[in-house]
């Protein structure tokens, strides 16, 4: 067990490989914040990951890089706002594109330090082969390259396609073996990286049969135990291997839920930057050295997780792909930050609105249709502290603050000298099919 007094001290990571943390990042597909026990589900029983919560930090204030499913990824994965990575927007089978090939990756940082590096679910980031798994770090990939209601579904190992159509139902329990047996066949001298992004509970819901009828809220709250229960096999299977005090895990999802699942109370869904489509669960656990049974309310990113590590693991990031997340390892291991940068919230290209300590100004608003009216009054103000479901523009009482937020967001703006996109505004090429899929215009 790594001694805690490493990081009270000030001091940085043994460099050994037989000291590094095994990590184990796991992102749902659509889960929302309220879909968890331990985030107040009262339907919805996730014992095992309310055991990881109990064992580490719980963070209620966790946004992510986009309300949608690529850019999420994309910020998750290089610490970069996703205009940056070239994934800002959905990508769907046939746009011939992925992250900008150059952009450096959680697996590929990890992979150069020594990691035996695992991919096992849904990438999303781009057409496999050229910007699938195998070209940003990662060593073995299993699963699908898009959204379970993209045709055509393709199953992947590594760079071939095993399965066409995909065994949906049966992906979860899939990807857990294949990870299960990814960390067996690394020698435990080796530090493992395993990166499982669930397909589920994005729709169409199609869980195992073993699932059905287990909880209290449908199929979907079926789906949301078996990611429950996978998620406890991998974290069940590394303590009996006698490596968990050494493993960091994470459990966190890519943004709010559709049209089903708990927001937790908070304002809007997928899609959509107020509150409900951003804010998302995060649990991470590292027994050897983040004290127990935290609840960290601070506002924090998800793309902090990639510099958090490189420095808990003294890498030196690539100077040519500066990070837009921070490290918070504080955060886990005292309890609290000094300060943390602005919570940006963009739609594709678009930066729609900004956190800065309490304060969030909405200036634009992409709503897909719904809550058309609330477009009328911007740009609006709001306390998150006091009104966290977004509820009353504050405005007009504190027009310094609007001023201050809105120069913040016109300064970052101007500071990413971003090319004009033609996929700005991509999803006015599309429209929502039915369960068999989207129809897609190419933009």
């Amino acid at each position: 067990k790594l001694c805690q007094s490493h990081l009270h001290q000030g001091r940085s990571m043994p460099t050994q490989s037989n000291t590094r943390p095994n990590i184990v990042v796991i992102i749902c597909d659509d889960i929302g914040f309220g879909d968890l026990s331990c985030n107040g589900s009262t339907m919805i029983k996730t014992p095992n990951l309310d055991l990881v919560a109990g064992r580490g930090a719980r963070l209620t204030s966790m946004y992510s890089g986009g309300p949608t499913c690529t850019p999420a990824r994309a910020a998750l994965m290089t610490g970069r706002i996703a205009p940056r990575t070239g994934a800002a927007r959905v990508l769907f089978p046939g746009d011939n594109r992925g992250m900008n090939p150059n952009e450096v990756t959680m697996g590929a940082y990890l992979k150069g330090l020594g990691y035996a590096t695992g991919c096992f679910g849904k990438w999303h980031l781009g057409d496999i082969p050229d910007s699938g798994p195998l070209k940003f770090g990662f060593d073995r990939y299993f699963g699908l390259p898009y959204s379970n209601d993209m045709d055509p579904m393709i199953v992947y190992r590594d760079e071939e396609n095993v399965e066409e159509p995909a065994d949906v139902a049966s992906l979860a329990l899939r990807c857990a073996n294949e990870a299960i047996e990814f960390i067996d066949k690394t020698p435990k001298d080796q530090p493992f990286f395993v990166y499982f992004p669930f397909t589920s509970p994005h729709h169409p819901i199609t869980p195992e049969d073993k699932f059905i009828g287990t909880s209290e809220a449908g199929l979907y709250g079926d789906t949301c135990e078996a990611i429950d229960f996978y998620s406890g096999e991998l974290y069940k299977h590394i303590s009996a291997r006698g490596q968990i005090e050494n493993t960091i895990f994470v459990f966190t999802s890519d943004h709010g839920p559709w049209w089903e699942g708990s927001n937790g109370g908070l304002r809007g869904r997928k899609f959509e930057t107020w509150d409900g489509g951003m804010r998302v669960p995060f649990l991470i656990s590292w027994p050897a050295m983040i004290p127990e049974g935290q609840v960290i309310s601070q506002p924090v990113a998800t793309m902090d997780l990639l510099p958090t590590l490189c420095n808990l693991l003294d890498i030196k990031p690539d100077s040519s792909m500066p990070f837009d997340g921070e490290d918070i390892s504080d955060l886990f291991m005292k309890g609290s930050i000094a300060d943390h940068g602005p919570i940006w919230y963009f739609d594709a290209f678009s930066l729609n609105a900004v956190r800065k300590g309490k304060w969030k100004l909405h200036r634009k608003r992409q709503t897909w249709g719904g809550e058309k009216f609330s477009q009328w009054s911007l740009p609006q103000l709001f306390d998150l502290e006091r009104d966290p479901g977004e509820c009353y523009d504050l405005g007009a009482r504190h027009p310094d603050v609007v001023k201050e937020l809105n120069d913040l967001m016109e300064k970052f703006e101007k500071s990413l000298n971003l090319a004009e996109a033609d996929d700005r505004e991509w999803w006015k090429g599309s429209t929502l099919g039915d369960s068999a899929g989207w129809n897609v215009q190419k933009v």
